[in-house]
């Protein structure tokens, strides 16, 4: 599949990159329709140290459910769903309390091995509380 790459300040690339699938029952597999251009995509834009491997851009992203690992339960295949700037696992004691964004499991789309949403394909971690699905079938809308 393709996907957005940075490897330093200025060097982003559009490179085949290794399908993604489903990694944890927890997961879900998300054919990405749309993704979004963030501030915190471009701050390393300028300053992102140059890397041999580089990292995965894009972290906000809507698309449509392909696949669900076997725990998944409030998420189907076929429907549309959108990923906020970061995932939380919705179990820990601060998604409990409403701070997902301060999830103790959660983290950035794009960073360490996570990847990022600007690509054909992405797998979602955590993905009860980590997709949104505004209406339950893509068809409806699409």
């Amino acid at each position: 599949m393709r996907a957005t790459i940075m490897y330093g300040a200025g060097d982003v690339r559009i490179e085949t990159v290794p399908d993604a699938c489903l990694i944890e029952p927890t997961d879900a597999l998300v054919i990405v329709t749309r993704a979004g251009i963030c501030g915190s995509d471009l701050w390393p834009y300028k300053t992102m140290e140059h890397s041999e491997t580089g990292r995965r851009m894009g972290h906000e992203f809507i698309g449509i459910v392909e696949a669900v690992g076997a725990e998944v339960r409030k998420i189907k295949v076929g429907d549309l769903v959108a990923a906020p700037f970061l995932y939380s696992d919705g179990t820990c004691i601060l998604c409990r309390e409403g701070l997902h964004p301060s999830c103790l499991h959660g983290g950035w789309y794009g960073f360490n091995g996570v990847d990022g949403g600007q690509g054909a394909r992405r797998c979602a971690a955590h993905r009860q509380t980590a997709l949104l699905s505004p209406c339950r079938s893509a068809k409806s809308i699409l």
